[in-house]
C-alpha cells in the first residue's frame, strides 16, 4: 500500500473553497497590458477640436459690414425739373420805348406777370407755350405816360447741367405781340408791334418736395429770375420795346 502524503490543513481547506472571486474577477495583466487603447478610448478621439467647431472672426464680421454698407448708401434724387409744368411768373423791371408820335426820352417803371405750360422732353430741354402782359408809367418833364403791352410766343426751357446744378434753367421765347404808349393831354395813342423775343435766367428751389415727393421728381418750384422782354424794331428808328425784369416765379412740375 502507497503512503498517503498528509496536506497542511490550510492548502486543504483552499481547494476545498475553491478560487476568490477576486482572482476570478481580475482581468489578466498581460492582456490588459496589450490593448490599453481598445479597452478605454482617449477623450481626444472623439471631442472635436475648438478651431473647427467655432469660425473664423473674419469671416463672421465681413458679410454683415458689407450689408451695412450697401443699406447706408443714399438712394438718388429724382429729379425735380421733370415732366409736365403749370408756372406763372410777377415781374417788376425798367422799360426803355420808342415811338413815333412823341417822344419817351425816359426809362418806365415796368410791372407785369406771364403764364407758361410745356413739357420737358428730355432733362436737358423743355418745350411749351409763353405768354402775358406788363404796364408802366413814367413821369418827368411834365409829361405823364402810361405804357400797354402783352405778347404769346414758344418757350424753350434749358437745363444745361442737369447733373451738376439741376435748379438752374435758361428760358427763351419768341412769338408775336404788341403795345402802345397814352400821354395825358393828347388823345390818340402810339404804338408798337410785331415780332418778340425774351430770354431769362432762373434758378428753383423745391421747399416741400423731399417730404411730399421723396421718391417722385417734379414738385412745387419758386425762385428768382432775371430776364428781358423785348419787341425789336422792324427797321432803324422805328418803335421798339425793351424791358428788362426781376421776377419770383412759380412753377409746378408733375414729374415723368
Amino acid at each position: 500500500m502507497h503512503a498517503v502524503t498528509a496536506l497542511p490543513f490550510p492548502l486543504v481547506i483552499a481547494l476545498v473553497a475553491g478560487p476568490a472571486p477576486d482572482a476570478l474577477d481580475a482581468p489578466d495583466a498581460a492582456a490588459t497590458e496589450g490593448e490599453p487603447a481598445s479597452a478605454e478610448p482617449e477623450p481626444t478621439s472623439t471631442t472635436p477640436e475648438p478651431a473647427s467647431a467655432e469660425p473664423e472672426p473674419a469671416s463672421a464680421t465681413s458679410e454683415p459690414a458689407s450689408a451695412t454698407s450697401d443699406a447706408a448708401a443714399p438712394a438718388p434724387r429724382p429729379p425735380r425739373i421733370d415732366g409736365p409744368y403749370l408756372g406763372a411768373t410777377m415781374f417788376g423791371g425798367l422799360g426803355l420805348l420808342r415811338v413815333n408820335d412823341f417822344d419817351t426820352p425816359g426809362p418806365f417803371s415796368v410791372a407785369g406777370a406771364t403764364a407758361s405750360v410745356g413739357q420737358m422732353v428730355f432733362p436737358w430741354l423743355g418745350l411749351g407755350l409763353h405768354g402775358g402782359g406788363s404796364g408802366g408809367v413814367r413821369s418827368a418833364d411834365g409829361a405823364r405816360q402810361r405804357l400797354g403791352q402783352g405778347h404769346l410766343g414758344v418757350e424753350f426751357k434749358f437745363v444745361p447741367l442737369p447733373k451738376r446744378l439741376p435748379l438752374l434753367s435758361l428760358r427763351t421765347s419768341f412769338g408775336f405781340g404788341g403795345g402802345a404808349v397814352r400821354q395825358e393831354g393828347i388823345a390818340q395813342r402810339s404804338g408798337f408791334g410785331g415780332a418778340q423775343f425774351s430770354g431769362a435766367v432762373r434758378y428753383e428751389l423745391f421747399p416741400w418736395a423731399a417730404r411730399r415727393r421723396p421718391y417722385r421728381g417734379g414738385g412745387f418750384g419758386l425762385g428768382p429770375e432775371l430776364g428781358w422782354v423785348g419787341f425789336t424794331p422792324a427797321a432803324a428808328g422805328r418803335p421798339m420795346s425793351n424791358v428788362v425784369y426781376l421776377a419770383l416765379t412759380t412753377t409746378f412740375y408733375f414729374g415723368s
